[in-house]
């Protein structure tokens, strides 16, 4: 999950930073603020072919310019945009840029959590994985996964039929294709956090995680603090 913040005054822009790590907690992998359409650009031009961003927030008047500007240069990106603005008015003409939502300013810690949420949700039903099997393309639904174990250069896929499949990406870039409740809880695993069942804490600092599928799934110790933080909201 990487997020681009374009707000030019700080205290929001920071107060949009709090909030943003604590939806997305483990999820985050990027997040940059930026307080002008030319630096945000920039920034969005360097991130092609990269770490592309998946979320922009986007306020309206920035330093006199137009926010909107930046959204009809950048029509193609395959991000989402948040809209968060004072100009309340001119929020239809946000849904003709096709963005996720608009949060008017002054917003609650709830009203933008409820945005951020939308995305999240959207991300959830982005459905399915396309993976090589006997020979063949097939697609299998996102639900199904139970768990991800890195395998060298490749994936493994375990499903929670308990069937099992590989990938052709490593982790590091399936990573990057699953939705945002796909929590990466060790540098070898990535686990749907929809099918959690038990947090495992045994002695000498120890984590593990079982789902419905499988038990004892290894959880670091620099990814416990985050998936903590998940579990108990």
């Amino acid at each position: 999950m990487n997020v681009l913040i374009l707000e030019d005054e700080p205290l929001i822009a920071q107060g949009l930073e709090r909030e943003v790590r604590a939806h997305f907690g483990a999820r985050l992998t990027a997040l940059a603020l930026h307080d002008n359409v030319p630096q945000a650009l920039a920034a969005l031009a360097r991130e092609q072919g990269q770490e592309q961003v998946d979320l922009l927030l986007l306020d309206l008047n920035l330093h006199g310019a137009d926010g909107y500007d930046l959204l009809r240069l950048v029509q193609k990106a395959p991000l989402q945009t948040i809209i968060i603005s004072a100009h309340a008015e001119r929020s239809i003409t946000a849904f003709e840029f096709g963005v996720l939502d608009f949060v008017a300013k002054p917003f609650s810690r709830e009203r933008l959590h409820k945005a951020l949420q939308r995305y999240t949700e959207r991300q959830t039903q982005a459905a399915s994985l396309a993976i090589k099997k006997r020979g063949a393309l097939e697609w299998i639904a996102m639900a199904e996964i139970d768990h991800v174990q890195a395998d060298g250069h490749y994936s493994n896929i375990v499903l929670r039929s308990g069937e099992q499949c590989f990938h052709d990406l490593p982790i590091d870039k399936l990573m990057a294709l699953l939705p945002p409740h796909f929590l990466r809880v060790h540098r070898s695993y990535i686990v749907n956090s929809l099918g959690f069942k038990r947090l495992q804490i045994g002695a000498g600092g120890k984590y593990a995680l079982d789902t419905q599928t499988s038990t004892g799934i290894p959880v670091s110790r620099s990814s416990y603090p985050a998936l903590k933080q998940r579990l108990l909201g």
